[in-house]
């Protein structure tokens, strides 16, 4: 863990799939099939953990925006001049 921006990150992750992500992986099945027929097992799996670190770069630096944006608009909520709900 390099900050607390991981470690929110961590702690916020969903740990059940939802639908969507459901149906998008079993669409990934006869691709991951192939492959495993093709060229083995062991190169699908660690083709897979390849693209999961990959993509776990993608989703903390999305995150890392989405929390430093978030913060910016509470600033900018607190400046002189917001009236809230008007």
């Amino acid at each position: 863990m390099n900050s607390v921006l991981d470690f929110i990150n961590e702690a916020t992750e969903p740990t059940a799939s939802w639908p969507e992500e459901q149906r998008t992986r079993e669409g990934l099945d006869p691709y991951c099939r192939k492959v495993a027929d093709t060229l083995s097992d062991a190169f699908l799996d660690e083709f897979l953990s390849a693209l999961g670190r990959l993509q776990d770069c993608y989703t903390g630096e999305a995150f890392r925006r989405g929390f430093c944006l978030g913060a910016a608009l509470m600033e900018e909520l607190r400046g002189e001049g917001y009236v809230w709900g008007g």
